[in-house]
């Protein structure tokens, strides 16, 4: 970093509001738009471009989202697709994934578009405000902790497009609409639960993360004084903290300033839930 950042700007991460109902609807939404703009403008051989996610191409990909956003048309269909039997060793939702990758195999792209179309309004909409009976439910998971289906629905389900736009973006050599209402707040969630992660892990210690870009900002975690600073784009943090890129290849794109032990401590081997 260039010049210390002053500390009346910086941010408690822990202190980011959370969201609520009407929020996540405007997350959900603007997520889902920005994504169907995003494939309308896709060429044909775009379409079996590899991802970031390597198992998948970008047909793969929208298979994925299209079955995500028809899992909240109905109890009935989540409850399909959520009682998938997962394979030795492979995660719940990894077994939800494949389920509806491989319904969609034969659906072209113009019939995966209409899909989304079909089912993300009523998706959103029963992600924000209905689903009312099992909202309260709370599980344990490998990545995301504790985490209440409601958490899931206002948080998670809108940030997992907003990843999978950015990886069809890069993936195709397509621009990345931002704007700093819609994704500055998706990145300030990611920003809230990795705080949530990593101040119990830095005992009292605490780091400054500084994202740059359209949708990036400064923020504290951890407690007390500041012993080290962060610095990456918002976008590339984004990258990292999903798995996407490994600790080593972040370091790349990353300014580390004060104790870098610290740095790698926290931030090696964490994982976010997108």
């Amino acid at each position: 970093m260039n010049a210390a950042i002053s500390p009346s700007a910086i941010a408690n991460a822990e202190s980011i509001p959370y969201t609520h109902a009407d929020e996540a609807h405007r997350l959900l939404t603007t997520a889902l738009s920005r994504f169907l703009t995003l494939l309308e403008s896709l060429r044909a051989d775009d379409w079996f471009k590899p991802t970031p996610c390597t198992a998948w191409n970008v047909h793969d990909m929208v298979a994925h989202q299209a079955g995500g956003y028809a899992s909240g048309t109905s109890y009935k269909e989540m409850i399909r697709q959520y009682t998938s039997k997962p394979k030795p060793g492979q995660l719940p939702e990894d077994a939800i994934n494949a389920l509806q990758v491989g319904e969609r195999a034969d659906k072209t792209p113009a019939e995966l578009i209409a899909e989304l179309k079909q089912v993300g309004e009523i998706a959103a909409h029963n992600w924000a405000y209905g689903f009312n009976a099992i909202k309260w439910i709370a599980t344990p998971h490998p990545v995301g902790g504790f985490m209440s289906i409601r958490h899931l629905m206002w948080i998670i389900h809108s940030r997992d497009t907003w990843m999978h736009r950015l990886d069809i973006c890069r993936a195709a050599n397509r621009p990345f609409e931002q704007t700093r209402e819609h994704d500055g707040r998706i990145v300030e969630l990611v920003v809230l639960d990795t705080a949530k992660k990593l101040t119990k892990k830095l005992n009292d210690q605490a780091i400054t993360l500084s994202l740059t870009g359209i949708a990036g900002g400064t923020w504290q975690i951890g407690k007390g004084e500041s012993v080290a600073e962060m610095e990456m784009d918002a976008l590339d943090f984004n990258i990292f903290v999903s798995g996407r890129f490994s600790y080593v290849e972040a370091m790349k794109h990353v300014n580390v300033s004060g104790d870098k032990n610290l740095v790698e401590f926290a931030f090696k081997d964490l994982l976010v839930l997108y």
